[in-house]
Parts: structure tokens; sequence; C-alpha cells
């Protein structure tokens, strides 16, 4: 009998706590990555600039043995949409809401199965040896999401799926 309410008692305090969190926390998340190229922006540009060229390279469609892929729009536009459906990560679309050529893209993610959107911006400038791209999300958490967010969780989860996005790009140019 102890046993039942110590348990009980230590699932309510942790939901407590785990409330009171949520309720202290701010309702958005936000990550960056960033990474340098040895070549010039109009050639890492390429790699960003039209959704079909992501397919090389991002990091979910190596998880994802069925993810199929809808294109509309005129790639490297504003208006140009990707949506895709899989078993494994559910439904979702990325569309572009600006863009500036070899400079800046700017696109919506918007997730089904979470009711989610994210704002995300690729920005390119040039470096001493190169170009830097620059990758930032910023998006809303749900009130129960919210202790995640204040913990580094699902920022350590995208930023990481962020930078073998960037690497994939990076051993993609090098070895061209």
């Amino acid at each position: 009998m102890k046993f039942i309410l110590g348990t009980v008692i230590s699932l309510f305090s942790f939901f407590m706590l785990y409330f009171f969190v949520a309720i202290f926390s701010p309702d958005f998340y936000e990550v960056e990555k960033t990474q340098d190229f040895s070549q010039s922006r109009q050639i890492v540009w390429h790699k960003f600039s039209g959704f079909r060229n992501w397919e090389s390279w991002l990091p979910w469609k190596s998880q994802s043995d069925t993810i199929h892929y809808t294109y509309s729009g005129v790639s490297g536009r504003a208006g140009a949409k990707v949506a895709w459906h899989s078993q494994e990560f559910g439904s979702g679309s990325r569309m572009v809401t600006r863009i500036e050529p070899f400079v800046e893209l700017e696109y919506v993610l918007r997730l089904k199965e979470r009711n989610s959107v994210t704002k995300n911006i690729i920005r390119l400038s040039d470096n001493e040896s190169g170009t830097t791209v620059s990758w930032k999300s910023r998006g809303t958490l749900s009130f129960w999401e919210r202790p995640l967010g204040t913990l580094g969780i699902l920022q350590s989860q995208i930023g990481a799926d962020f930078e073998k996005g960037l690497k994939s790009i990076e051993r993609e140019l090098d070895f061209n």
C-alpha cells in the first residue's frame, strides 16, 4: 500500500512540477545553425534554391523508405511548395514565402500531425574563404511542449537535423 501511495504522490509531484514549468516557459522555440563552405554563394545557393535539390541532402529522407514528395509552383520563386507524406513522419509541407536569390530563402514548414507551423530562414553571406550559411527556425510550442523547449530538447533535435543537412551539403560540394 505504501508503494502505491508513494508512486501516486511521485507521479502527482512530477505532473505539478511539469505544469508549473509549462506555465512560466516561453511559448516559442528558436534554433539557428551556421556552416562555412569553401564554395561561392552561387554554388551553395543551388542546394537551397529549389526544393527538388533538397532531396539529395535532407537528413529526414534517409530515415524513411516510404516518403513521397509532391511539388507545385515555380521552383526558386515565392509560392513554390513541396508536400510530403510518409508512414514514419506523417504529412507536411514547405512553402517559400520570400526569396532573394543568392542571399536569403524564407519558408514556412507545416507539420500536419503536430498541427505546427514554423518560420524558417536560410541566409548566405560571403566570408574570407567562401560562404557562410545560417539556417534558423522559429516555431510555437503548445502548453505541454513548453517544458521541452525550456530544457532545450526540441532545439537539440532540430539543431542536430540542421547540422546533418548542412554537413551533407558540404560533403556533396566537396565531392564535386
